[in-house]
This record gives structure tokens, sequence and C-alpha cells, in this order.
């Protein structure tokens, strides 16, 4: 990446506009136009409330890339660099989000480096291997972006005490790849312990840490414990545009990868990847591989790196205080409320360290029900949007780390009203 371009990713906000009110104008006017209102996001980083809200300086390396043109393959190259260092992979590439990198994960497993596999894929016939073995779903599933590539999947248990044994006796001549799926810090069975029975039969292990930040350490334990392939969001807490992800891993498979999601209109002789053809990795170019529907584009490329360059540097203990103080106030404001029972937490329902609520429905006769708190907050003229429980109607959770300045008073009057509405009473 040319360095006036990452100089552009230390810029602030000043300099994407003449001032920050004329940028707020400009948005305000926006808005009205087009009938959008924007939301008070109780959520955190899920893509149902467009993920993160990047940083000025994230912003302003988008706005410098949004202004000129590149060679994908030159943006992409640069991407690899920084991703390398800052997950310890051999190599990555930014992907159209961590869906779609758990896709081009498991054609990479499929194909390999055959230019006629990666044409025919979702088709796998004549494809040797095209199982890949996966946690069977459960309440977050995410397996259909692993079946997209064509792969059939064998669903294991792995929350079973014999996890490893049953993923061991599923191995046949036709498994590509072993899955794992994180959504929880007592997440099972140990991955290193998968790396190293995948490795043992000579297949890649593929780990879907889309949710896995923070902490930040998860940006590099994966590949430390062997993953050769990890995909993660780039529009969550990385803090990278919305529609962003990361895929690193072995390098051969990102090669792999990174040939199915690219452009292919070129020749070979002149192709930007020629070198890859020369060394005798591949035989010649593919063509529009299973990928080109999640191009990337300049913006995320540049995006994303701009916001691994502040991932390493930014106050992580500082921004934990913050989530504390949003959540403490709201709860100081609310936990009076008979009509509703609110429980403060530490954690979220994953075990990850970050400050919440549970609200729960209130007892009857009088308690407010949580869907009806949930359809009052959403009828605002400025929503707030709860996390629901997939699991029980009764309770919903309330994150922080969304929240921005004068969010946290605004929901305490919001929640005291729609009480006070259910009740009959005044706000009190």
């Amino acid at each position: 990446m040319p360095s006036d371009m990452l100089a552009a990713g230390t810029t602030s906000a000043e300099g994407i506009f003449p001032d920050a009110a004329s940028a707020e104008a400009v948005a305000a006017r926006f808005f009205l136009q087009a009938g959008i209102s924007p939301i008070i996001n109780c959520v955190g980083y899920a893509t149902r409330v467009t993920g993160s809200c990047p940083h000025p300086e994230v912003l302003a390396a988008i706005r410098a890339a949004s202004s000129q043109y590149f060679e994908v393959d030159d943006l992409l190259s640069a991407a690899d660099s920084l991703i390398q260092q800052s997950t310890g992979a051999e190599s990555g590439i930014v992907t159209s989000g961590a869906s779609a990198a758990l896709t081009l994960a498991a054609a990479a497993c499929l194909a390999g480096n055959h230019p006629d596999i990666m044409d025919q894929l979702p088709d796998t016939t004549g494809c040797v291997r095209n199982e890949i073995i996966y946690p069977a779903p459960g309440p977050f599933d995410y397996d259909h972006a692993i079946r997209l590539s064509g792969a059939r999947l064998t669903f294991i248990n792995y929350r079973s005490p014999d996890a490893l044994q049953q993923i061991e006796r599923a191995i046949t001549p036709r498994t590509a790849a072993i899955g794992y799926v994180w959504l929880r810090v007592d997440e099972t069975p140990d991955v290193g312990l998968l790396a190293d029975l995948a490795h043992w039969h000579g297949l890649p292990l593929i780990v879907d840490a889309a949710c896995a930040l923070p902490p930040v350490e998860n940006l590099r334990s994966f590949s430390q414990k062997g993953a050769d392939l990890v995909a993660y969001s780039g529009g969550k807490h990385l803090g990278g545009p919305q529609a962003s992800g990361i895929l690193c891993g072995r390098k051969d498979l990102i090669r792999s990868a990174w040939v199915q999601m690219v452009d292919m209109d070129v020749r070979e002789g002149t192709w930007s990847l020629q070198h890859w053809i020369d060394r005798g990795w591949l035989s010649r170019p593919p063509r529009h591989g299973i990928g080109r529907s999640m191009k990337v584009s300049k913006e995320s490329i540049v995006g994303v790196m701009a916001a691994l360059l502040r991932y390493a540097q930014r106050d992580h203990e500082a921004e934990y205080a913050e989530w504390t103080a949003s959540i403490r106030k709201i709860y100081d404001g609310i936990c009076d409320l008979p009509e509703l029972r609110i429980t403060l937490r530490d954690r979220g329902v994953s075990g990850q360290l970050y400050p919440n609520l549970l609200i729960e429905s209130g007892a009857a006769p009088g308690g407010l029900s949580v869907r009806q708190l949930l359809l009052t907050l959403r009828n605002r003229n400025r929503k707030i949007v709860l996390a629901e429980d997939e699991q029980s109607p009764d309770r919903a959770f309330l994150y922080s780390l969304c929240l921005q300045p004068g969010d946290a008073d605004e929901i305490v009057l919001a929640v005291r009203q729609a009480v006070s509405t259910h009740s009959g009473g005044p706000v009190k």
C-alpha cells in the first residue's frame, strides 16, 4: 500500500470535512430526505443493526481509497502483509464479510490449486474430497456459508464429551476439512487438540471466529493453536466496514481463496498473479470463481487495513470502562422498577468480558412483558433496539458496546416511560 495512503489512515475527522459540524449537517439532511432515522443500538455489532461505526481514522483511509483506482491484487497483497503481522498467520485476504470468508475457506479446501475444480464449484462432481466435518447446527447456526461452496457436511455434536472420537470416526477418504465454530469462551473441543487431530489425518482445520473479538488475544490465538483457516468479521469489534471480513491462515489455501474471489478477466502471461503460475503453484488462471458474487471493494480492503492498524493501539481497558459506566448508569436508572426484573451482568451470553443487563418480564399481575417492552421501544421516533434472547421471549439483553454519548440517559427515560404507560401512571 502506498505510504501516502497509510498516512491517510491517521487523518483526523477534520481532514475529511472542513469541519465536523458541516459533516453532521450533511448527514442530517440526507437522513431527513431519505426518511431514515438512526437507532440506539443496544444489540452490539450485529449485522441487523449495521455492525460497527468505524473510527474517523478508518473513515479517512476509506475516503482516500474511494477517490483512487488500484489493481485489486495490489491492495490484497498489501492487506496480506498486514494480516500476517496482525494475526501471526502465514497469509490472509480481506473478504466481503465473515460468511464470505467461510465460503471461500471451504472452497479452498475443496479445490486446492486445481483450476478445473475452481471453475465448477459448487458442483463437486469429480472432486476427490467433497465432505467437511462440522458442528451440528444449534441456536446460532452459520453452516449455510460452508454448504454454499458445494461441500457436503457431516454434522457432529461438538459438545459431546467424546466429540474428538466422534470426529475421528467420521473422517473418510472424502473428507476435505474439519470445521469449528467459536461461539463461547468455553467452546469445545479444544482447538489445539482438534488441529492436532486434523493434521494427523492430513486435513485442514477451518475456524469460524466471526464473533471471537473481544478479547484482543483471539486475533492470534486460533492460528497459534494450529488452525489452517480462520474467518473473522471486519465490521464488529475490529471496527472496519460492516460488510468486511478477514480470512487468514495457510498460504496455499489463502491463494486458492484469493483466486476464487477476484475478477478473473485475465490472460496468462500478463496476469497480475502470473508469478503463481511461473513458480508452478497454479497451472492456469481459473475462470470467475464461486466468490465472484462476494467480491470485496477497495474501500473495504483499505478500511480493514486501517482498522487492523488501530486495533493493536486501541485502549481496550478504557473502552471496557466506558461500557461499564454506561451499563451502570442505565442499571441505576431502572433497577427500581418492579414491573421488570433487571440483572446487572459482567459477561455476555458467550462468556466474553463485557457488561450488560439481563431484562426479564415482570411478575404478574402488574409486570411488563419483555415483548411489550421491545415493541414500545421500537415504536419510538428514535428506536431503541435490544438484543432478544432466542431461547425465551421473556428475556432480552442490553449491551453498551455500541452506545453513543447521551444514549444511556435516553434509554433510562424511554424504559421508565414504557413502564409508566403500562401502569397508567406518570413517569417517575
